[in-house]
């Protein structure tokens, strides 16, 4: 069993270098020089350097592969080499210091964003150096570490606007240079800086997050093995009616319906077209999809019922509106899946959406409710609120 099992390790270390092909080449590269195989190094070595081309896609890893690959050419070829002949340890640091630097933002970008959440504290050995160099232009020529530095920056400095902006340039302008992985973390940020600002009361940050995920739709950045994650697709939809994109929206819920995976495919279509309709004020085509599918994520059955109760609310039923919001009291109640947290922001939408409808017509308890919704906050939907409360204010 021992043995089988080296074997299989084995097997498995023939199966990754045939994926990474790279590594496989720096071992050929490695083991030609080892060998004195001068003509078929030589031949090696000059088509692994032509990997500089423009359209190349650069990672961290493409830089610490040319680094090994000068490390290797300079071992095998200073014992060799003529006085007259250039050394080629320049280029052996220089490729070095391009794969050190990138990768070391990428993580400090990595540790800023944990810190930002949890209270934990990392030593990052020659920080302030490092940043000091990249903000007197060192390294600014190589797109990747110009923007990981602009994250970082956006990251520390969130209320200098410029690093964003530099930051999107950067990706349309070099993205398609980069690894998925690479694009992917850094539209994240980008995405997450939108949304922190639009927390801040930034509308429009709205527009801005609304064309960044046009276009991680449109480089298929945000699919994860060739699927469209049920959150991504809702947060879209979600976005896209915000920034007021209605026809856009209703043309992606239908486009990309075939995105989502089989099992979240019925659950995410149903909510989402019926969130579009709450949204152009078509209540009863929102009720209609609604009442299509027994919605089996507890998420979908929250945002469910808010919606209904928007609706019932909308079309001024009060009968079935009071109906509703005894029955969303006893399923908060009652189910044990949903969080602390969830439970007191829907049971305030469906208090302070009960207080609005008992108030209607009473412009002195309209202004004290929506002072008191400004206070409490913690409210599902409590921007539809403010603007219902509002609306009744100048009746």
């Amino acid at each position: 069993m021992t043995d089988l099992y080296k074997l299989a390790c084995n097997y498995l270390k023939i199966k990754a270098l045939q994926i990474d092909s790279r590594s496989a080449d720096l071992l050929l590269l490695e083991e030609l020089a080892r060998r004195g195989a001068d003509k078929a190094y030589l031949s090696e070595y000059e088509s692994e350097t032509v990997v500089n081309d423009i359209d190349i896609v650069k990672d961290a890893g493409f830089y610490f592969a040319r680094h090994q690959s000068e490390y290797i050419h300079m071992n095998h070829f200073l014992p060799r080499q003529k006085r007259s002949d250039e050394s080629p340890i320049g280029e052996a640091t220089r490729f070095l210091d391009k794969f050190y630097i990138a990768r070391k933002l990428q993580m400090l970008c990595a540790i800023i964003n944990v810190q930002n959440i949890m209270a934990v504290n990392y030593d990052f050995f020659m920080r302030d150096e490092l940043l000091e160099q990249l903000r007197n232009g060192a390294f600014n020529e190589i797109p990747l570490i110009a923007s990981y530095y602009r994250v970082l920056m956006t990251l520390t400095e969130p209320e200098n606007e410029v690093h964003f902006e530099e930051l999107d340039h950067l990706l349309i302008s070099s993205g398609n240079n980069f690894m998925h992985t690479d694009l992917r973390d850094m539209y994240q940020y980008q995405m997450n800086y939108c949304i922190k600002k639009i927390n801040q009361g930034q509308a429009h940050y709205v527009n801005k997050l609304f064309r960044i995920y046009q276009s991680v739709l449109e480089r298929k950045v945000i699919f994860n093995n060739g699927y469209l994650s049920q959150w991504d697709f809702k947060n879209i939809v979600v976005i896209g009616i915000r920034s007021g994109n209605h026809d856009w929206v209703l043309n992606f819920i239908e486009s990309y319906r075939n995105s989502l995976q089989s099992n979240e495919q019925e659950n995410a279509y149903v909510y989402n077209l019926a969130y579009y309709y709450f949204s152009i004020g078509d209540y009863r085509k929102a009720l209609s999809q609604l009442r299509q599918v027994e919605f089996t994520d507890l998420y979908y059955q929250l945002d469910m019922r808010a919606i209904l109760l928007k609706c019932y609310y909308e079309m001024d039923d009060e009968e079935t509106f009071f109906y509703h919001i005894a029955a969303f009291r006893i399923f908060l109640n009652r189910n044990k899946m949903v969080s602390d947290y969830q439970r007191t922001i829907y049971r305030n939408m469906i208090k302070f959406t009960t207080a609005l409808k008992k108030a209607a017509w009473q412009p002195d308890k309209l202004e004290t409710l929506l002072q008191e919704i400004n206070t409490v906050k913690q409210i599902a939907d409590i921007n539809w609120l403010r603007k219902k409360t509002e609306e009744k204010m100048k009746k």
